[in-house]
């Protein structure tokens, strides 16, 4: 195992940040009126436009419930998987990083980043990108390629009862970055990031 600090670099958290400030949840436009309604019991259609709003508006309390509403239905995989990031505490620990008040220089540091998200929602996370790039590849940037790759190094990690060291199983992250870099034109501003996460995962 080596010791990396390319993920939690600046160079790479910088896109990271970028692509969850694009997320609705950091807008602040709060919608108040859809929130009367229990989205459980309304056709697909309705849940989704409900789930939307639930992330565009960042109660957490309404995006769980969204989430839990659409986590197992058909074609949302996408929408799913940026509830459950959400919800996971990524993006409140991610400004704290480029803040300069959380300092992840190695991979200790990288696990007790872990510790302090919802690991559960990490995990599907993860999961749902992993749907997303076999049902719907087309819906995915290259931002989402790290997002999607980091959220599975961190459901491995959890895995691995929240170590990266010896038994760390990064098929699924390797896989999915790997998809990434092949996908993704050079050009694009988020290739050299994808191509610094493939070398983190790959020196795990």
């Amino acid at each position: 195992m080596k010791n990396h600090a390319s993920l939690i670099s600046g160079s790479l958290v910088l896109p990271l940040v970028f692509v969850l400030a694009g997320c609705q949840a950091i807008f602040t436009y709060s919608p108040l009126s859809f929130l009367q309604r229990d989205p459980a019991n309304l056709p697909l259609d309705q849940k989704i436009t409900w789930a939307e709003n639930a992330l565009a508006s960042g109660d957490p309390e309404a995006m769980a419930t969204a989430y839990a509403a659409i986590k197992d239905e058909s074609g949302v995989d996408y929408l799913a998987a940026n509830l459950a990031l959400e919800l996971s505490g990524v993006p409140q620990l991610l400004f704290e990083v480029i803040e300069g008040d959380i300092d992840y220089s190695t991979i200790t540091d990288m696990e007790n980043f872990l510790q302090q998200l919802d690991s559960s929602y990490v995990s599907a996370a993860g999961g749902h990108y992993n749907d997303t790039l076999a049902n719907d590849p087309g819906s995915l940037t290259g931002t989402d390629y790290i997002l999607g790759a980091a959220s599975l190094l961190f459901q491995a990690a959890d895995l691995n009862g929240g170590s990266m060291g010896a038994g760390i199983v990064t098929t699924d992250a390797a896989a999915f970055a790997a998809a990434g870099l092949g996908t993704m034109s050079v050009d694009d501003p988020a290739y050299e990031y994808m191509d610094q996460l493939n070398t983190f995962i790959a020196g795990l």
